[in-house]
């Protein structure tokens, strides 16, 4: 379907494909060039051949472009409409998700990289085992982590692993409870971690809205995992993924919903609600159809383990 409605395109260097706010209606495989992709809060990206852009304005029904694209070479691309996009996405179910977990990915990445560009934050060093802090605690501060790896853990056993660049902290600012996981330098070498604020925080997500939605998006992927490894009783299983489905699935019918996510969480957290139950739903989701069938579940989990373990 695609191959019969594609068209090719050049861009000189200089050239703007769109900026951001626009309306967009195309996306655009670039076969040869690189682009820049700007956003007005002062991230730079690039994109290079074999990659893509202009997809988040398909997927989302505001249609707004969320950066400006700029020619940095002479750039040939293909580009393709929304009318045959949104066909080819009916009838292929594999590039929905992959192409949602994609935008997913890149907006997530957008967000950690913000937090990075902000000033006044303190660093301190910790040694191996030191902890940066418990779980229980009450918190109002969010750790970027500059040097070494910080286990995260839950009732004792690792959630997942926030390496260099990577945060954590975001559950109890994002939510205002207490803390769900205990933080720990596990390198020889030591860590060293910037703390950013509670009040510096909620400033830059009232400024950034989609950064929230981003950062709400990770934390309930990293909710998930910390509730599925308190339901095993061991780390989350990324060798072996249908263990960690099966065990929110606990009444094998091959699909997770609802009310199988809010058992789940609910036992992470007695105080869960319906509406965290929803969005949960609406991050996990990702064909739209009410259910978490194991082949999202791998995506969202699996697809990429250094990406997923630091998630």
């Amino acid at each position: 379907l695609l191959s019969e409605n594609m068209k090719q395109k050049y861009f000189p260097k200089g050239h703007v494909v769109y900026r951001e706010g626009d309306q967009g209606d195309h996306m655009y495989f670039i076969n040869s060039g690189t682009v820049s992709v700007i956003t007005e809060d002062g991230i730079r990206n690039k994109r290079h051949p074999g990659d893509f852009f202009g997809e988040g304005a398909l997927l989302h029904p505001l249609k707004r472009r969320s950066a400006t694209i700029l020619c940095k070479t002479p750039v040939h691309v293909i580009e393709i409409s929304r009318e045959y996009f949104e066909k080819y996405m009916a009838s292929s179910k594999g590039v929905v998700l992959s192409l949602r977990e994609k935008d997913k990915i890149r907006k997530r990445n957008r967000a950690k990289a913000l937090l990075k560009l902000q000033s006044g934050m303190k660093s301190k060093p910790y040694k191996q085992g030191e902890k940066l802090y418990r779980e229980g605690d009450r918190g109002d501060s969010l750790y970027i982590v500059e040097k070494g790896k910080v286990e995260l853990s839950t009732s004792g056993h690792r959630a997942l692993l926030a390496g260099e660049g990577n945060f954590c902290g975001e559950h109890s600012l994002l939510t205002g409870r207490l803390r769900n996981t205990t933080a720990t330098c596990i390198s020889p070498e030591g860590c060293v971690a910037s703390r950013m604020l509670g009040r510096d925080f909620r400033s830059l997500m009232d400024a950034s809205p989609h950064m929230k939605e981003s950062l709400t998006d990770m934390m309930n992927r990293r909710d998930f995992k910390k509730a599925v490894v308190k339901r095993l009783g061991h780390e989350f299983p990324y060798s072996d993924p249908r263990k960690a489905f099966d065990a929110v699935d606990v009444r094998q019918k091959g699909v997770l919903l609802a009310e199988d996510v809010a058992e789940l969480m609910q036992n992470l957290d007695k105080d869960y609600t319906d509406k965290e139950v929803q969005v949960m739903m609406q991050t996990l989701d990702l064909s739209k159809d009410g259910k978490i069938s194991f082949d999202e579940f791998q995506k969202v989990f699996i697809g990429d383990i250094r990406t997923t373990q630091s998630m």
